[in-house]
């Protein structure tokens, strides 16, 4: 890892500047030409790897909360650092509760539960039962269901037939040329269609590999009748956790989304009901999402219930929503940037997590795993079209995959190489982090999936960065 500090964000409290580590237990407070340090390697973990980290500004300060996606059927668990110019506050777990906001009172948390639960669909959501809660019958049961309508039940992909396919990459000729014609012409920016819109019969082509560590996808002919109304979100608990640790509880009537506040109007989003279901064009269900906002006024103090029912609501404008996202990334991008490459760690004390309690059976199989994943690719996949519904094999985009691990613990990376059928004439490589810098193991779910996306939508460098013919993606 470098030893200069990798902005997470840059906070401005006064004359100084908080500029908290992505990764590490540390943030730099820089007051003109000087810099001071505050560190935090005692401050609580979550359970698992670190796989997002969010900075949340107030005016004295930043909650820095660090989340872990779980492993298997682990909640999300996260934890939080308050720290100002002069040092951190306090250092809390926060469970699998989801941060809100924060503001000078404290940073807010709740439910962790996305509204689409509560779409309606069959009753497979209690909406009286405490977050997190599930009944195992239920689960049983669907688990069940799952199985008895598995298309792939007792099929030997050896004995399936192959589709036909194309010549893996293009003739060095025909390759040359397609070079020469995209080099002249203007490219639009679209992303790729990776479905026909237009085709009012629904998606015409399904795959799965052999070797995806997805649960696989049934493929139906059928289009879907119209989905019932939504259901109401539950009463939950909306959370505040204040500088100093402490924490205020208020009951909300309904699942929040977000918290801000403005002087001493606290504004509160929820979901009312979970989002509305509508069949689109493609033989598929678009959702949309109903949320609300209400102002709570907190002059004389905290609330121990807020009733959005009963107070006047504005909705949500999705549009707006979703530019205030991209305002927020824009925001986030430019104030890491006079940053980056700027701070040198090199001997701070503390500026490192200390490493978690790893057994070497825990270590071989978490290596093994990712490299279990990779090697894989190169497998045929199952195909299915409308022409030709009877399953087939499917040849797979990926050939001459090798995998090698690299490292010591913590610092162990599996690094995958392998050629595309979408990218002629090249090699791509990648490099995956099997450990986080304490030591636990990083999350790699879907990990092929996202990888297959990268290239499919070239979220990939130029073909002109690559050396000796090999592309580190």
């Amino acid at each position: 890892m470098s030893s200069f500090l990798d902005p997470a964000d840059a906070v401005a409290v006064g004359d100084a500047t908080i500029v908290p580590d992505a990764t590490r237990p540390v943030a730099a407070v820089v007051t003109g030409d000087d810099v001071r340090w505050v560190t935090w390697p005692d401050a609580p973990l979550p359970d698992g790897a670190v796989d997002d980290v969010r900075v949340l500004t107030t005016t004295d300060g930043a909650w820095i909360v660090y989340g872990s996606n779980g492993d298997g059927d682990d909640a999300v668990s996260r934890s939080a650092v308050h720290v100002t110019p002069t040092g951190v506050t306090c250092a809390v777990e926060l469970g699998d509760r989801r941060p809100h906001g924060a503001d000078v009172d404290g940073l807010w948390i709740g439910d962790p539960r996305p509204a689409s639960m509560w779409d309606g669909e069959d009753d497979d959501v209690d909406v009286d039962a405490d977050a997190g809660g599930s009944d195992d019958s239920d689960d049983a049961d669907a688990d069940a269901d799952a199985d008895a309508d598995d298309p792939l039940d007792g099929v030997d992909p050896e004995t399936l037939p192959w589709a036909p396919a194309e010549p893996f990459w293009p003739t060095p000729e025909e390759w040359a040329a397609t070079l020469e014609t995209e080099a002249a012409a203007e490219h639009d920016h679209d992303d790729p269609e990776l479905l026909d819109d237009e085709d009012d019969g629904g998606p015409y082509t399904w795959s799965i590999g052999f070797g995806d560590e997805s649960d696989g996808f049934v493929p139906s002919m059928e289009p879907l009748a119209d989905p019932g109304p939504p259901l109401p979100t539950p009463a939950t608990d909306l959370v505040l956790v204040r500088p100093d640790g402490s924490r205020a509880t208020i009951a909300v009537d309904h699942l929040v989304e977000g918290v801000g506040r403005e002087g001493s109007v606290l504004t509160v989003r929820y979901a009312p009901t979970g989002p509305r279901r509508t069949p689109d064009s493609a033989g598929g269900l678009d959702y949309t999402y109903q949320y609300r906002e209400v102002d709570v006024d907190l002059s004389d103090g905290l609330p121990t219930t807020i009733t959005t029912d009963a107070l006047p609501a504005r909705t949500v404008d999705e549009d707006e929503d979703e530019s205030s996202w991209e305002a927020e990334e824009a925001r986030l991008e430019a104030a890491r940037a006079p940053w980056i490459e700027r701070l040198d760690l090199t001997g701070v004390e503390g500026a490192r997590w200390p490493l978690h309690d790893t057994d070497d059976s825990t270590k071989a199989q978490a290596v093994a795993a990712l490299v279990g994943v990779f090697e894989s690719l190169a497998e045929p996949g199952i195909l299915w079209t409308r022409e030709h519904p009877e399953p087939r094999r499917a040849a797979s985009a990926y050939r001459a995959v090798e995998v090698v691990v690299e490292g010591e613990w913590p610092a162990t990376e599996v690094v995958v190489s392998f050629e595309h059928s979408d990218v002629p004439y090249l090699r791509l490589r990648r490099r995956y982090r099997v450990f986080d810098d304490a030591g636990h193991v990083e999350d790699w779910t879907y990990v092929t999936v996202y990888l297959e996306e990268d290239i499919a939508t070239r979220d990939i460098p130029a073909r002109d960065a690559a050396v000796d013919g090999v592309l580190d993606i």
